[in-house]
């Protein structure tokens, strides 16, 4: 049977309004998706000039990490250590880029110091995670880590003229800073204690000028210089190539400020991410009694050179025999080499 008109009439005419509604409502979501789609589109054309509006607004990852300025993003110790494109950094230092004494250290560290560069950036991938920490904690800016590079290219065993270790401090400012320095132990050649150390005096230095970039200028001049030069020209931070400080120090803070402008993004200027290692574990042990290291290795069965990596402040393949030395041993080791020493102590 043929379905009756005037029911289909009437269908139609009582439910009209209700379809209306329904296209309406149906086109202002068509309209809204059209509209969140543009927005996130310009989003991700805008987060090129603009790379940290969306930084902020997703969790730090490798991927997601590898188009982003490192400075727009805030870092943890993980970041440090798992080998991510890069070290992120809290606090960024105003870097006048237009310099030229800048423009000139990049250039180099590019050219002709391209080789130097890259081997100080290989040897600081033991180091930086743990130096970065200890300078932030200390509210220091992480980049000042790259003082270390200007200085002794991450060598501890660098000298000169009195200076030694990673910062190269004299031996009096490194005892006024709480490091010690005798015959037996260098503490100016252990990341983690010459660290401190610097961290203390950068953070002094800063309290003196307010400015990160005279801080560095004393760190390599010494504070007379530098107080007098601020006195006469009145220099404040960001005058400082402008104004007559020493030459030698516009020329350090100048090769400071250009290695920190490189490694904020390596590949923008032709290097390699570097690939941090996580720091190494050890057990701390007080010993009092002048032991060898070779001794000691033959305990817990353990390679010297393994013991010297650990223990970088040792001048001597030996404990300090006037007073006791916190020595560091490969993690999980302690009981064995407690046993050993007491054995050692009953003859």
């Amino acid at each position: 049977m043929a379905p009756d008109s005037s029911l289909h009439r009437h269908y139609l005419g009582g439910t009209g309004a209700a379809f209306r509604c329904c296209l309406a409502k149906t086109a202002s979501l068509i309209l809204l998706s059209l509209l969140i789609f543009v927005f996130h589109a310009q989003a991700m054309a805008g987060s090129e000039e603009f790379p940290g509006a969306l930084a902020s607004l997703s969790m730090p990852g490798k991927e997601f990490n590898r188009g982003i300025s490192p400075a727009a993003i805030m870092p943890t110790h993980s970041d440090a250590t798992k080998g991510t494109p890069t070290v992120l950094w809290r606090n960024g230092i105003q870097i006048p880029i237009h310099e030229p004494l800048i423009k000139k250290y990049i250039r180099l560290y590019q050219g002709e110091g391209r080789k130097t560069f890259t081997a100080g950036i290989e040897k600081a991938q033991k180091y930086l995670p743990q130096m970065i920490e200890i300078l932030e904690s200390n509210g220091v800016p992480g980049e000042m880590v790259w003082i270390v590079y200007v200085e002794s290219r991450f060598n501890r065993n660098a000298s000169y003229r009195g200076a030694g270790g990673y910062w190269q401090m004299l031996a009096s400012t490194a005892r006024s800073l709480g490091l010690r320095v005798d015959r037996w132990v260098d503490e100016r050649r252990d990341p983690i204690k010459s660290t401190k150390a610097a961290a203390k005096y950068l953070k002094t230095l800063h309290k003196q000028y307010d400015s990160w970039t005279l801080a560095l200028a004393a760190y390599n001049a010494g504070c007379g210089p530098i107080a007098c030069a601020v006195k006469k020209y009145r220099v404040m931070d960001g005058e400082l190539y402008g104004r007559k400080l020493p030459a030698r120090s516009a020329v350090y803070v100048s090769k400071v400020l250009a290695a920190m402008e490189i490694m904020r993004e390596p590949a923008k200027h032709g290097f390699e991410y570097p690939n941090y290692c996580k720091p190494k574990d050890f057990d701390p042990v007080l010993i009092k009694s002048p032991l060898k290291l070779q001794e000691i290795a033959s305990w817990i069965d353990v390679p010297v050179s393994q013991l010297q990596e650990l223990n970088p402040s040792l001048r001597q393949d030996a404990m300090p025999p006037d007073s006791g030395f916190a020595l560091r041993l490969p993690p999980g080791l302690r009981e064995k080499f407690d046993l050993a020493y007491e054995v050692h102590a009953r003859r």
